[in-house]
This record gives structure tokens, C-alpha cells and sequence, in this order.
């Protein structure tokens, strides 16, 4: 191996490992007050966390001060669950209706 090749590899192998580390960190960044805001449309923590509720179903966790923490990449799974563009999160299958009796 020349050493031209050999500082290439390490220059690829840094590559991947500084985008996999910028990939965690953007994953795990927290949605910032101002951001919960434009999502729900609620400035109030309460009725931030209701909102989730309603439209995500879920309770979401908040600090000591009543604030939602939420990192991007849970809203961002959460939004295509409920859009059913995950694997396995397409909408669940009704039972079928019948009739009680006959109409006249």
C-alpha cells in the first residue's frame, strides 16, 4: 500500500466517522421553546403537552418547570407514525361492521 493510498483511507475513515457523529449530535438536539411554539401553536406548557396528546397520542416529558423536552428526532419519527411512513406503523385494520337488525 502506497502511502498515498494509506492517507486517503484514513482521510475516507474520518469522513465517516465525523458524519456519524454530526448525525447523533443533530438527532439528540432538543426542540427549543420558540420551536414548540411554531409546532403547536400553544405558548403555554400545559397546553403544549395537551396538544402532543391530541394529535401524537403520546405524554411527553417535561422538565421541573412544566417545558416540553423533546429532541427533533422523536417529533420527526413521531410525525411519520402517524403518517404511517414507518415500517409496521401503517394504520391498523378495522373490524368490519354488521348490522344490529334489518332495516324495514
Amino acid at each position: 500500500m502506497t502511502t498515498h493510498s494509506a492517507t486517503a483511507e484514513a482521510l475516507k475513515e474520518i469522513l465517516r466517522v465525523t458524519a456519524k457523529d454530526w448525525e447523533l449530535k443533530m438527532d439528540s438536539r432538543l426542540i427549543s421553546d420558540d420551536d414548540l411554539v411554531q409546532i403547536t401553536g400553544k405558548k403555554r406548557c400545559s397546553a403544549q403537552a395537551a396538544w402532543f396528546k391530541k394529535e401524537l397520542g403520546v405524554e411527553v416529558t417535561r422538565r421541573s418547570n412544566g417545558h416540553v423536552i423533546m429532541t427533533w428526532a422523536t417529533f420527526e419519527a413521531l410525525q411519520a407514525k402517524k403518517a404511517g411512513v414507518l415500517p409496521g406503523s401503517a394504520a391498523t385494520t378495522r373490524p368490519a361492521i354488521h348490522p344490529i337488525r334489518k332495516a324495514a
